[in-house]
């Protein structure tokens, strides 16, 4: 062999030697910058991945270069992470979808490769004979097939439902399927073994229960839960946050068949009731609770070489927050020894976090969902130009920071270390005198001639809106009927009507939401307090 031969097959195969050693760095084709952050030691790029979603709920990097995520609305996608296409793999028909009510969280099966199986929690409903929802909701095994997930197959279903507070979160972790529930509106029960709702819940993947549960033939693994949000997993233990209710938000190290408190204890016990209730009952404080709340969110363990600043943390969205925070762990990950506040109103709402392959960090933004509507006093501005976004972040090499010192705006963010200023969720009056007037005189244009305009209506073929529960009970049954209408028997102070009441959705929500704050406050003796997002998010769950 020549001596250029061997130079140049030296030469090939210290390229391609080369070629593998580099081929797992960090890289950016330059496009979708949106800022980059500096570290102590490190700069890391904030890119965006997809935008113009809906409420991405969850977030979960699949090993085929695919980033898999929910929307609430009841859409499961996936977004090519290098090119920024978007695959829809499935549209749920019998999803139950109204405030924070849909779909939820979704899990991968662990050797996705060979098993192409999805997980996903989802919302469903049924009416009872008053028009009522009857609201659960249910874990629901996929199989992938190309660019569809077929094959249904309920593995949990029954799990108590509610418009609100549904949690939720799952991830695998030996081979198990862990799902964080909320209470579903439900604080008597959250304590109890035979209830799923406020709950940790642990099962196969196939939906058997396992042995080593807490409790025989039974899902539940810990108990006392107001809302959970984020679950992971990290130095062998699992984590779960939750939201508290005006106070408490919680970081949580969950562990087996452990009472975590609610609705007896709020965050740490450190009040005189909490001290007594605990003295009859072990109940386990949080690792972190935060007053005013910021509602905690998407939780995920970091414990990767590609940004060492936040190894052995536990990233953490918030919501109310808008912002992203590393949680700093002992060794022992049993303490959270530091809080890093990053981002803070910068994205908005963040609803979860990921981490990848190569350890780059994935949050899904929330400012599309139904919260700034119902409370606006939370927020001065919310980015909702471009829907909600993913956003990924990355280690900045010395690659990509030369690329970065040829931007023209640059935008460099640091840590943060003064939290902002957050309002407590008290619910305020949202009816004004102009708005009730308004409702009157809708009223009398579309409503009274059927329902007379004293609200006594006809005995017998109209039914009466004056002391009726149809008015001042339940505020979606309420919204159902008058945006779709109603044509079924049904029940008003013991009297039996059938007749149709024709659907009002060509009304504007301003418009509806004056008529109904008015007939609950001049027939039903109670506030009005709806507002128009009460209108969109219930208009958006009608079929």
């Amino acid at each position: 062999m020549g001596r250029g031969l061997i130079f140049s097959v030296v030469s090939c195969c210290a390229m391609l030697i080369l070629a593998c050693s580099t081929s797992s760095e960090p890289r950016w084709n330059g496009k979708n910058y949106l800022a980059h952050v500096k570290l102590d030691s490190s700069m890391l790029l904030v890119t965006e991945v997809a935008q113009n979603l809906e409420v991405p709920w969850d977030l979960v990097p699949g090993p085929d270069g695919w980033l898999y995520f929910t929307e609430q609305k009841g859409t499961i996608n996936r977004v090519d992470i290098e090119t920024g296409e978007i695959q829809n793999l499935a549209i749920l028909d019998d999803l139950f979808y109204r405030k924070s009510s849909g779909l939820f969280s979704m899990a991968l099966h662990p050797n996705f490769d060979i098993h192409p199986l999805v997980y996903i929690h989802y919302a469903v409903a049924e009416k009872d004979s008053n028009f009522l929802d009857l609201i659960s909701s249910k874990v629901v095994q996929y199989a992938l097939e190309g660019d569809s997930l077929i094959n249904p197959k309920v593995i949990l279903k029954n799990i108590p439902g509610n418009t609100y507070h549904n949690g939720s979160r799952m991830l695998i972790f030996e081979d198990k399927l862990w799902i964080g529930t909320g209470d579903a509106g439900d604080t008597r029960t959250v304590q109890e073994i035979g209830t799923l709702n406020g709950k940790v819940l642990r099962i196969h993947l196939d939906g058997s229960i396992p042995d080593d549960n807490p409790y025989p033939n039974n899902p539940v693994w810990s108990t006392g839960h107001r809302n959970i949000q984020g679950i992971t997993v990290g130095n062998g233990k699992l984590y779960a946050s939750e939201h508290g209710p005006n106070n408490d938000d919680e970081v949580n190290l969950i562990q087996k068949g452990s009472n975590y408190g609610w609705p007896d204890v709020h965050g740490f016990i450190d009040l005189e009731n909490e001290t007594a209730y605990s003295k009859d009952s072990v109940t386990q404080e949080p690792l972190m609770a935060w007053t005013p709340t910021i509602a905690t969110a998407g939780l995920e363990y970091y414990n990767h070489d590609q940004i060492p600043e936040w190894k052995n943390s536990l990233l953490l969205t918030t919501l109310k927050g808008r912002s992203f925070r590393v949680l700093s762990l002992n060794e022992e990950g049993d303490e959270i020894s530091k809080e890093h506040l990053f981002f803070q109103k910068f994205f908005g709402r963040l609803r979860d976090v990921a981490v990848g392959k190569e350890g780059e960090v994935y949050l899904a933004t929330s400012n599309m969902d139904w919260h700034q509507g119902h409370q606006p006093w939370l927020y001065d501005s919310l980015p909702k130009s471009n829907g909600d976004r993913i956003l990924k972040i990355q280690i900045a090499n010395g690659g990509i920071q030369r690329q970065l010192a040829t931007l023209e705006k640059p935008l460099l963010l640091q840590e943060e270390f003064v939290p902002i200023s957050l309002s407590p969720e008290i619910a305020k009056s949202n009816t004004s005198d102009k708005d009730l007037d308004n409702g009157a005189k809708l009223y009398g244009t579309h409503c009274a001639a059927c329902h007379a305009p004293d609200g006594k209506g006809n005995v017998g073929q109209i039914p009466p809106l004056v002391d009726s529960e149809w008015v001042s009970g339940n505020v979606a049954r309420l919204i159902d009927v008058t945006l779709g209408g109603l044509n079924q028997p049904i029940e008003v102070n013991g009297v039996q009507y059938q007749g149709e009441m024709p659907a009002y959705k060509n009304l504007g929500d301003n418009e509806i939401r004056d008529i109904l704050n008015y007939i609950r406050t001049e027939f039903g003796k109670t506030k009005g307090n709806i507002v128009a997002a009460d209108i969109v998010h219930q208009r958006k769950g009608l079929k």
